[in-house]
């Protein structure tokens, strides 16, 4: 007798509830109240998401500024949700705060990796007896590299553990007890899954060796937010969704005579038309538009983004205006900043939205100091940035694939440099000066950065061998809002 499962799979949402992308009021077909119209769940149907939910949006900000983890939980809680694994940007707000959404949460957490002080999962594997007696063995992960990008603070005295070593351990403890076995991993692929060339070595994402190393019947992932429909690599059934709740995976899974037979479907929320129904929590939506809208200041002009490419080549009046910023409230020598890959920009009368939507990370400034080999090593990684095809400057594929990674290149300002686009990695940076003299070995400079690239995250290992001179706590979306609210008293300083 054939026993069904379905599986409904989202991942990344970044506080994407509601009909809309914040750039603007207008209901748009998006959102993760807007996807689950198609969830219908039923008995034989679980609701898993991959993380990354907590972090990332204006109606998180405001749900963290109130510490109130318990308004996405409701969310969740409505649409039905069964299992969570945890994302990286979980953590950003605090270990505690996680913890106390979970404590609303309905849905059960599963994060082999997340281990206390003795080593042991928080969050183990779980097995699930479905009402058709179809028993499912569930197990998460999340990317190591948590540990590099994550302040130790935050952790709250957890550590992530190796994924291989931990997901070994309970797929074998499961394995036999069970007809299915899903793995939850916020992490994606090192490797181009047609051609299974890897193109990836630093360990962020390890997808590829999931399914070469052991033997799940699926491997959901997330965390690249590239959309993989349903196939197989190796012996594994893999996904993985876009972001923002642009998508979900539907997974159909027949178990006959001990054989699974997977097929899916990924569903865009564009193609989803909208319901007759107001969609719940609406009320809180709003609430936050009207937050969002409120006016903090007045600039001289617009600060509106071109294209990557455009401004990684010509620069960028918005990247100016955010360096000069963090050399106003550091005093650093120097300054850099990166972009998400999706920002809106400032218009001239700029409201809290405008801030949030150019901004959305949830980082600090670091003071570091750096001699001028490593800053000539710096600029060289950003110079990695770009290729030369029949003679006209591109992107180059590094920060394209296997996902798209345009805040990996860094704008400065304090420091003039040229960039030979089409010579060797390594050696494309030249002519560069500081406050117009060369720069050579031996000098000594501060730089001011987030505090993700202080880590040495996007490749500039550099910064891990330069000295901490200041650690700030302010948010820089704080630090942005106050300089733009008092925009004019600044100007004139």
């Amino acid at each position: 007798m054939n026993k069904n499962l379905r599986i409904i799979f989202t991942s990344d949402i970044h506080g994407y509830f509601f009909n809309t992308d914040y750039m603007d009021r207008e209901i748009k077909p998006q959102g993760l109240l807007h996807l689950a119209t198609r969830y219908n769940k039923d008995d034989e149907t679980l609701i898993i998401d991959g993380g990354d939910m907590l972090q990332g949006s204006p109606f998180t900000y405001f749900s963290k500024l109130r510490n109130s983890p318990d308004r996405i939980a409701r969310i969740m809680n409505k649409v039905g949700y069964d299992f969570v694994t945890i994302g990286n940007h979980d953590f950003n707000y605090g270990y505690e705060y996680f913890k106390k959404y979970l404590e609303h949460l309905d849905a059960e957490c599963v994060c082999e990796n997340c281990l206390n002080e003795d080593g042991n999962p928080i969050y183990p594997y779980k097995i699930v007896t479905m009402k058709n007696g179809l028993k499912v063995g569930i197990v998460g992960c999340v990317t190591e590299f948590v540990n590099l990008w994550e302040n130790p603070k935050n952790l709250g005295g957890v550590s992530i553990g190796n994924i291989i070593e931990n997901l070994k351990r309970a797929y074998e403890q499961m394995k036999d007890k069970v007809d299915i076995t899903i793995c939850v991993y916020h992490g994606g692929f090192e490797c181009d899954i047609d051609t299974k060339k890897i193109i990836e070595t630093s360990g962020e994402n390890v997808g590829f060796k999931i399914c070469n190393e052991l033997n799940f019947d699926i491997l959901l992932t997330g965390h690249q937010h590239v959309g993989i429909e349903g196939r197989y690599l190796n012996n594994t059934y893999i996904v993985q969704n876009l972001f923002n709740a642009m998508s979900f995976h539907d997974i159909k899974i027949t178990r006959n005579n001990g054989e699974n037979i997977i097929n899916s479907e990924m569903i865009f929320a564009k193609d989803i038309p909208f319901s007759n129904e107001m969609l719940p929590f609406n009320e809180e939506n709003e609430e936050v538009q009207d937050l969002i809208d409120d006016f903090v200041g007045e600039l001289d002009e617009e600060l509106l983004p071109d294209t990557h490419l455009n401004m990684a080549i010509n620069g960028s009046k918005l990247a100016d205006f955010i360096n000069k910023i963090q050399i106003e409230y550091t005093g650093a020598d120097i300054s850099s900043t990166s972009f998400a890959n999706r920002i809106s920009g400032l218009p001239k009368k700029v409201r809290i939205r405008d801030i949030l939507l150019t901004y959305p990370f949830s980082n600090t400034l670091v003071v570091l100091e750096i001699n001028g080999k490593n800053l000539k090593k710096v600029l060289e990684r950003s110079a990695e940035y770009f290729d030369v095809k029949d003679g006209e400057v591109i992107i180059s594929e590094k920060f394209l694939k296997p996902k798209i990674e345009h805040y990996n290149y860094d704008y400065y300002m304090g420091v003039d440099y040229k960039i030979n686009y089409g010579g060797a990695i390594g050696n494309r940076v030249y002519d560069i000066k500081v406050k117009g003299k060369e720069v050579s070995d031996n000098d000594i400079f501060t730089i001011c950065l987030n505090s993700y690239r202080a880590k040495g995250t996007g490749g500039y290992f550099t910064y891990n061998d330069c000295k901490v001179v200041k650690k700030y706590d302010e948010e820089m979306f704080e630090i942005l809002m106050e300089y733009i609210k008092n925009f004019h008293e600044h100007k004139n300083k």
